[in-house]
């Protein structure tokens, strides 16, 4: 059991050697490079780490609990060191992409640019004001009937889909209504 400086608080670490004796130089090593993924993670519950000595390969797999996440990394070389030196360093990338994530989504507040427009924390554009088309998507509208298209839209995570309707020759959209039924719109030109 390791118990971290800047936490003060245990973090149970597991090292199982296989085909070898573990050294005191190894389990240092890896405690030193656990701490540098702890910056990132905060507190880790546990981390385990299983070094396996094989006929001519050294292979490190390492896998950390924290507070709702659970990352893992396997390498191996010529060399323990290096393994445990490239798994961690793979651990220490996830870790800082999960902190990256972690980070923008309490920037953004969580809440989508929909919700705020409906709620009036952003004010609807005034007439004179350039609205800007933020996102734009193009594909190939396909002639289907509209079971087809209330079938492949109930199986996908869309809110809606554009599609040529095959009775009237019609582009027309499916959408999932709030009552969980689907909406069909067509044009009337």
């Amino acid at each position: 059991m390791f118990t971290p400086a800047s936490t003060g608080t245990p973090m149970k670490v597991n090292i199982t050697s296989r085909h070898q004796p573990l050294t005191e130089g190894l389990r240092t090593h890896i405690e030193d490079k656990i701490k540098r993924v702890e910056r990132y993670l905060g507190k880790i519950k546990e981390a385990h780490v299983v070094l396996n000595f094989e006929s001519k390969m050294h292979i490190c797999e390492v896998t950390l609990s924290a507070k709702n996440l659970k990352l893992s990394a396997k390498a191996s070389s010529h060399d323990m060191y290096q393994s445990i030196d490239v798994s961690l360093q793979r651990l220490e990338k996830q870790a800082h992409k999960q902190k990256d994530k972690r980070v923008e989504r309490n920037r953004t507040g969580g809440s989508k640019v929909m919700e705020s427009v409906m709620h009036g924390l952003i004010p609807t554009p005034v007439e004179g004001d350039g609205i800007t088309v933020v996102r734009s998507k193009k594909y190939a509208v396909k002639p289907m009937t509209v079971e087809e298209a209330a079938l492949q839209l109930s199986s996908s995570r869309d809110e809606f889909l554009v599609f040529s309707n095959a009775e009237t020759d019609r582009t027309s959209v499916v959408y999932k209504r709030k009552d969980n039924h689907i909406g069909l719109i067509e044009p009337g030109y």
